[in-house]
């Protein structure tokens, strides 16, 4: 069965003329921007700071302010996939970025396709969604206006791949080396326009560029910690550890790949959307189409400087107004009066666990040597007592060979008791998890339900850890995310309009809601097995 909502553009009319509701019926440009590891806060501790794109989007937005990520694996492909197809990354088979794969008995990457080749340069990686079998809010959409187009943006391959559905008309990635790429599971070759514009990218010329701040020094005292912080990462001119501005990129590292980990990355993205609405024509007919941007620089600076760094103030500061020329932009190609956007993030994020321990809370970092020697005495007490090949582990994660276990007489179980009593005893290891009493649990709390979707019957390892609160395994330095809990799950949703009036709504939302409410706007049919549901506004 498929649910259908084709009856909305008579009940928008009924509202259009009872209720003064002035926004278009169909919109003929959906903008998704999905910003990598924005925690709701990178926009409510800088609100009065604002006055380029975020100050529109959030003047002219209806904001969820209780939306979550509701999977436990709180990564970028998983996160990517609970927005762009509105299903749960676990039932999909998106259990991480990059995962033991038991079927080939080695660790893929989720984007991994051996048989497509890169498009646009002779370096990087092909990727496509050729792993699995579904679809999402682009395919959705074609199959009901075909002519409509889907391009997918992003920093990141699993970011563009994820957002744009099973076959979007357009990914595009960058390889890392200077060019956005695609591959050949979507297209023979790259438009003209993406040549030009890779052409004219020039990532070698950032080399000597500098990143300062755009205010006032009090003002980031103001917002912010203090610049020099223990447990930031220091990777320019790190002789001695000096975690401060400004910041460029070392002459030894490559201009190319550290542009991804600098504010102007973001700019450039914004700059190769500019290109694809102007060339490709977007929400210039009555066929709806649909642009996704996704802001992979964010999430490799969060990684370094932490959610309360200025340097993290400051790359949200320029972002904003990046942003804002962007919107001008589409506001005197398009028309705002015929665009939607829609502003998310893949996850949330801890804070710097120094900082989270000085603010009076309890985290810290995971020891790698207690936790290599617990994965030791796990080894010597397995083969001991039961045996040796009798699983495959990757990190934590224990890939059980059920067939021989079952073979020899074993419980798989006595497998997990072992790991158990190991690794619940490293700082910072809550306790490991058992894949089957997730699966067989009635318990309705929201980390056994995050737990839940996070689970493939197949591909999730049999046993795998959950981190204690506030602990990550990053070490020494920077922090990071992929925990059940709401500081990675928390993130904004906020669906803005040139006629909305900036609300707040409270009422829990998930991801998942975030495709089925594009395709309800467009007056496209949602599919059963979407997870999600439309969010009424």
């Amino acid at each position: 069965m498929i649910r259908s909502y084709l009856w909305l553009p008579l009940f928008a009319a009924f509202l259009s003329f009872s209720c003064n509701y002035s926004q278009p019926q169909i919109p003929k440009l959906v903008i998704t921007l999905v910003v990598d590891q924005m925690r709701p806060d990178l926009l409510t501790r800088f609100d009065d700071l604002y006055t380029g794109g975020f100050r529109w989007l959030m003047d002219h937005g209806i904001w969820f302010t209780n939306t979550h990520h509701e999977h436990s694996y709180t990564a970028t492909g998983p996160g990517h996939i609970a927005i762009g197809f509105g299903q749960y990354p676990g039932k999909v088979g998106v259990i991480g970025n990059s995962f033991y794969d038991r079927d080939l008995k080695k660790k893929v990457n989720c984007v991994e396709d051996p048989n497509a080749k890169v498009v646009g340069s002779k370096n990087g990686k092909a990727r496509s969604f050729s792993r699995y079998n579904t679809t999402g809010i682009g395919d959705w959409v074609k199959s009901i206006y075909p002519k409509s187009k889907v391009i997918s943006l992003g920093g990141k391959d699993r970011t563009a791949v994820f957002l744009g559905g099973q076959n979007p008309d357009l990914p595009l990635y960058y390889n890392k080396a200077g060019s956005f790429i695609s591959s050949d599971y979507y297209v023979d070759k790259l438009p003209d326009w993406v040549n030009d514009f890779n052409g004219a990218l020039n990532a070698e010329s950032y080399k000597d560029s500098l990143w300062t701040k755009s205010l006032e020094d009090d003002v980031y005292l103001t917002y912010a910690r203090e610049d020099f912080y223990q447990g930031e990462l220091d990777d320019y001119l790190n002789e001695k550890y000096s975690p401060v501005f400004p910041i460029g990129i070392n002459p030894k590292d490559d201009p190319k790949l550290f542009l991804m980990g600098r504010p102007w990355f973001e700019r450039e993205l914004l700059n190769l959307a500019k290109e694809a609405i102007h060339h490709e024509n977007l929400g210039q007919d009555s066929n709806p189409d649909l642009l996704f941007i996704g802001f992979s620089a964010m999430d490799w600076m969060i990684h370094d400087f932490g959610p309360h760094s200025q340097e993290i103030m400051d790359a949200f500061i320029k972002l904003d107004k990046w942003l804002g020329d962007f919107i001008e932009f589409v506001d005197e190609t398009v028309g705002l009066e015929n665009v939607q956007f829609v502003l998310t993030a893949d996850h949330g994020g801890l804070p710097l666990p120094e900082y989270v321990v000085e603010q009076g809370g309890s985290g810290g970092r995971i020891n790698k040597e207690h936790l290599n020697e617990a994965f030791e005495w796990i080894d010597e007490e397995v083969e001991e007592r039961f045996g040796g090949g009798l699983y495959v582990r990757s990190g934590g994660n224990y890939f059980l060979d059920l067939e021989k276990l079952k073979k020899a007489g074993i419980d798989p179980r006595k497998i997990y008791d072992v790991a158990n009593k190991y690794l619940s005893k490293v700082e910072g290891i809550e306790r490991m998890i058992y894949k089957k009493d997730v699966i067989a649990s009635t318990e309705t709390d929201k980390i056994t339900l995050r737990l839940k979707h996070m689970i493939h019957p197949h591909k999730t390892p049999e046993i795998f850890p959950l981190n204690t609160p506030g602990y990550l395994y990053k070490n020494p330095y920077g922090t990071s995310h992929g925990s059940p809990y709401d500081y990675d799950t928390h993130v904004p949703l906020i669906f803005s309009h040139k006629k909305t009036k900036s609300s707040f709504i409270s009422d829990g939302k998930a991801t998942v809601d975030i495709a089925p409410t594009i395709a309800r706007l467009l007056g496209v049919k949602i599919p059963d097995f979407c997870d999600g549901t439309a969010i009424d506004f």
